[in-house]
């Protein structure tokens, strides 16, 4: 008999192949006396040992009688009548069988120089971790932990090691240090951010001279990405459960069977039932055992049917920027897509549904897991009903209902001693009032923290009754779960229930400052705490790793119920914070990378609209206004431009009302919103807005002004005089002012108009300056910007090869942060330089390429590329005869934006792959 017993990262023991089932250990002393004796070498301890070690507060005579009782469930969870024997003084695991310990192997291997990578793929995680209050662990489990540091310290897997132990300092210089040799400038910044940040919140201090030192070496290196950067790296991942899923293997190996046969299955319960668990769970089998894509789409984010596109396409990782048709960049990215997209809580988006239908025709390879409590009606859908846990019976060795065990594995995570033999009446009397539902599970079962079992039952039960004595009008979810969780409430003091209506505000996860913002009464983290200890709410982690705080949708739409009086004031000051920390982000504008503040706008939009929401009805137009005017930016760069014109103009239509400085912000967001299709109206909404600044003596958002005010008049020969003097203006403020995000744009934009102009040299200086900053920044978007267009220089000089790389170079940037409209725009640009060096067949089919991309975003050429891209064209015409160049065009225009980039920036040239992608493509498109 062969024995595998794992200790690192959770108890598991594997007798013959099979995996002894979690819910066996009945008696949480059986479990315990086996780990004890596998941690032992021999296996094996004196019996007064173990008795000082399980119970230290009992004498040998007293414990006797438990040890016998833990040594008789530990052999009836293992199946082996010999599996703990007690012979003389001595307790002895598995004597007479093989027996493999992680744990020893471990040791056994990283011992050995030649099998450091076989050890640190051993460590699955700390040894025991639900074991972390019992003193009998600790001193090995630091052991271990110290140990695994060494391998990942002596391997030089410095990533690693920073994730498991986060102030250590080497770990951190040693992982900037790599990302220094590398090349990679902006992630060499980005982690000493980090370790900056932490050192701060954790120890109070500043990082030492070493970072100091690494800061300014990475500050001094060109501003130009590695060429490792993936294309479309931006997929979002599938959460993973934090704990064992308990009582679904039946659901998912159903789930991924339909899968196999039918591309939509939606997977229907009530509320609570635990569907998102088990799309999560599914969509992982799947993943491994297809090795294909899938993305996560959390529709709470969202309240809107209409933004349900927007949103998938964000977590597929692409970025809408100047486009007005969000369905249109669904449609091209999901084209010829081998992807399992999961989209969660579709039921307050149903409206939504044919988008659902719409996705499947665009792409026949894939394939849609929706969670919902409704179905969605339309054709190929398939329906899998998730019902409650099983009450009665089970299929583990102990024959227990998966209600049952699921109560059992969240009491012991609250009460490291909680027996569940001790208490299976009074937990089998809580699962049935709760009628099997995990979420009420979960919430009643964080009362054993100050409440006994029995004590739990009596309590539950006579305040939830029967399911009879719940009105038989309301919906199966209203029978169990409203009335588990006001039974919570009633457990709690006054401060936590307030605090619990509050939050009812928030549409999704939030820092602690907005919880602190809509909350008056004093310090609020006691309250918090102990609404996420009673799982009414959930931490989770921001984009930065920082804590967020949340309700699940059932919980917040209980909680919305109890406010009452409170909700209007709560609201009130949910709006305020929100647009107060839009106004901040408006001035990181001008001395952060780009990316950031737009990232930081995106993490609490959905908070951003229910704040603009609540604002407009209630009829306050000051912070109406002041919401909208901090956006013009980000939409422009990000989309949403149906949303920003309908917002900027119901301001414009109250403009009287609004206080100058806000007014003349909502001008310059109406002149974002017009520059892509209507240069002549921009100009004057900036024109407007700058002289509104000018009478505010607003110095930088005057610069600003006249910087994008120069802007319009690209490729207007006869007014390049006017536009310079404006930009000369604009610079010297913004100089003046020391705001370089600002300079860096404005340079951009003197760059434009000078090369339109011709005067390649003067665009040369305002390129290569304004890269400079935005190296130092680590505004990785607008890097890219300055190479696209350093691209054109060497494409004027001559230099094609230089043209070339400088342009694939901007494309790995802007497609590895998801940059959609950037990656169309510059894919165009690698015509002029392949044509060039002898390669008109391919630069036609990029021309097409690029073109149909555009087409699809809805979006229109940047006005400073239309005189280079129509040179390229007309040139193109000439060497290939107008005939030839329309169907090359044509080809190119067949393959996605994907994979003309996937091919584009694989290896060291583009030779073949606009030309393969073509000719494959016709296939490809009717198949």
């Amino acid at each position: 008999m062969h024995v595998d017993i794992n200790l690192l990262g959770g108890f598991v023991v594997v007798v013959d192949g099979r995996a002894v089932a979690a819910h066996a250990w009945t008696r949480r002393s059986a479990a315990t006396l086996v780990k004890l004796l596998a941690l032992r070498p021999g296996r094996q301890l004196p019996r007064e040992r173990v008795v000082d070690l399980m119970w230290p507060d009992l004498l040998l005579e007293q414990a006797a009688p438990r040890l016998h009782k833990a040594a008789h469930y530990a052999r009836h969870a293992v199946g082996v009548p010999s599996a703990v024997v007690l012979a003389g003084d001595v307790v002895a695991l598995l004597p007479d069988a093989d027996v493999v310990v992680d744990v020893e192997r471990f040791d056994r291997v990283s011992g050995d120089p030649a099998s450091v990578q076989e050890a640190i793929d051993l460590y699955r995680g700390d040894l025991l971790p639900e074991d972390l209050y019992e003193p009998w662990a600790d001193t090995e489990r630091e052991r271990l932990r110290v140990s695994y540091l060494d391998l990942l310290r002596s391997a030089g897997r410095w990533a690693d090691l920073v994730s498991v132990e986060p102030l250590d300092e080497e770990a951190h210089l040693r992982l900037v240090q790599q990302h220094v040799e590398s090349g990679n400038r902006s992630q060499a910044l980005r982690q000493l951010d980090a370790m900056a940040r932490l050192w701060r919140d954790e120890l109070g201090i500043e990082p030492g001279p070493a970072a100091r030192a690494l800061h300014a070496r990475a500050q001094a290196m060109p501003p130009v990405e590695p060429s490792t950067l993936a294309p479309g790296a931006g997929v979002s991942r599938v959460p993973r459960p934090a704990t064992r899923t308990v009582g679904r293997e039946r659901d998912v190996a159903e789930v991924l069977s339909l899968l196999e046969d039918h591309r939509l299955v939606t997977l229907l319960g009530i509320g609570g039932v635990g569907k998102t668990r088990l799309a999560a769970e599914v969509a992982h089998g799947y993943a491994g055992s297809t090795s294909q894509r899938t993305c996560y789409v959390d529709l709470t984010k969202v309240s809107d049917a209409g933004l349900v596109a927007e949103l998938t396409v964000s977590e597929l990782g692409i970025r809408s920027g100047d486009n007005s048709n969000v369905v249109q960049m669904l449609e091209e990215a999901l084209q010829r897509q081998s992807l399992l997209l999961v989209l969660d809580n579709f039921e307050h988006v149903v409206e939504a549904a044919d988008l659902v239908g719409d996705m499947l025709q665009w792409s026949t390879d894939l394939r849609v897991l929706v969670t919902s409590r409704a179905r969605l009606r339309v054709a190929g859908e398939h329906v899998h009903e998730v019902h409650p846990l099983t009450l009665e019976g089970g299929h583990g060795t102990d024959g227990l209902a998966d209600a049952i065990v699921l109560f059992d594995q969240v009491a012991t995570a609250v009460d490291p001693h909680f027996e569940l033999v001790d208490h299976v009446d009074d937990v089998a009397a809580i699962c049935r009032a709760v009628d099997g539902l995990p979420l009420a599970i979960e919430i009643a079962g964080g009362h054993l923290r100050t409440l006994s079992p029995s004590l739990l039952r009596e309590r539950l039960t006579s305040r939830l009754g029967s399911a009879a004595a719940a009105g038989r009008h309301l919906p199966d979810r209203q029978q169990t779960i409203p009335a588990t969780i006001d039974w919570s409430l009633q457990l709690l003091g006054p401060a936590e229930q307030r605090l619990f209506a509050l939050f009812s505000v928030f549409h999704g996860a939030v820092p602690l400052e907005a919880v602190e913002a809509v909350w008056a009464d004093g310090d609020v983290v006691d309250p918090l705490s102990v609404l996420v200890d009673h799982s009414l709410v959930r931490r989770t982690t921001g984009y930065r790793n920082e804590p967020r705080f949340g309700m699940l949708s059932l919980v917040r739409e209980h909680a919305a119920r109890l406010a009452d009086g409170q909700r209007d004031a709560a609201r009130a000051a949910h709006a305020a914070y929100f647009a107060s920390r839009l106004d901040d982000l408006y001035e990181r504008r001008w001395t952060d990378a780009t990316d950031r503040w737009l990232d930081d706008i995106s993490e609490m939009l959905q908070e951003i609209r229910a704040a603009h929401a609540w604002a407009a009805r209630t009829g306050d137009v000051p912070l109406t206004a002041r919401i909208t005017a901090a956006l013009g930016a980000y939409w422009f760069l990000e989309g949403n431009h149906a949303e920003g014109l309908r917002w900027i103009d119901e301001m414009l239509a109250v403009e009287d009302e609004l206080d100058p400085y806000v007014s003349a912000r909502i001008h310059l967001a109406a002149g974002f919103m017009a520059f892509p299709s209507n240069r002549p109206e921009a100009r004057v909404h900036w024109e407007r807005a700058t002289e509104l600044f000018r009478s505010l003596e607003e110095t930088r958002l005057v610069a600003y002004g006249l910087a994008v005010i120069s802007a319009t008049y690209i490729d207007e020969a006869e007014h390049v005089e006017l536009a310079m003097r404006l930009n000369d203006e604009a610079l010297a403020l913004g100089r003046g002012v020391g705001s370089p995000a600002l300079v860096a744009q404005v340079l951009n934009i003197r760059g434009e108009l000078t090369r339109v102009a011709g005067r390649d040299e003067l665009a040369r200086e305002a390129y290569e300056e304004g890269l400079q900053i935005s190296g130092d920044l680590g505004d990785e978007m607008y890097v890219s910007v300055f190479l696209s267009n350093l691209s054109y220089l060497a494409d004027h000089r001559g230099d094609h090869e230089e043209a070339r790389r400088l342009t694939r170079q901007a494309l790995r940037i802007c497609w590895s942060q998801g940059r959609r409209l950037m990656a169309a725009w510059t894919i165009s640009q690698l015509a002029g330089p392949e044509h060039a060096l002898g390669r008109s067949e391919l630069a036609a089919g990029l021309i097409g390429a690029g073109d149909e991309a555009l087409r699809v975003l809805g979006a229109r050429r940047h006005p400073g590329d239309v005189p280079e891209h129509d040179r390229v064209v007309a040139a193109l015409r000439d060497g290939l005869g107008d005939e030839r160049f329309e169907e090359l065009r044509s080809e190119g225009a067949r393959v996605t934006l994907d994979q003309v980039l996937s091919r584009a920036l694989d290896g060291d040239g583009v030779v073949g792959g606009v030309e393969e992608v073509s000719q494959r493509g016709v296939l490809q498109a009717g198949e």
